[in-house]
């Protein structure tokens, strides 16, 4: 008799599911929030710009690193995919990263109330 070994499919869905409902469970609202309204922390803002900095400066390097894997032809683009996917990176940050990151949700992600800048 063959043992039995799961899927790779299964042990991918089973893992997507538990992310899932882990993310949209609800939370308790946290006992320490402010009556007047959230915080924005200094410290945290710096830390996001500086994260942010150093992923700009390392997209060239890796574009770079991949057009070293390839033949002489496709360099240019594997280097102008790893330049296009920063673009697309900012549009998403636009259409819904702000929003997740700083609107109202629960304690581990936000919600859709600023989808796209609104408000």
């Amino acid at each position: 008799m063959r043992p039995f070994f799961p899927s790779y499919r299964s042990m991918l869905t089973a893992a997507f599911t538990a992310i899932f409902s882990f993310l949209v469970s609800p939370f308790p609202a946290s006992a320490q929030t402010p009556a007047v309204g959230p915080v924005i922390s200094a410290g945290d803002t710096a830390w996001v710009l500086v994260s942010a900095a150093m992923v700009m400066l390392m997209t060239p390097g890796l574009g770079l690193f991949y057009g070293g894997m390839v033949r002489r032809k496709n360099v240019l683009a594997t280097i102008l995919q790893s330049l296009f996917m920063v673009a697309l990176i900012g549009v998403q940050w636009v259409m819904f990263g702000y929003s997740l990151a700083f609107s109202s949700g629960n304690e581990l992600v936000g919600g859709l109330s600023w989808v796209m800048l609104n408000g």
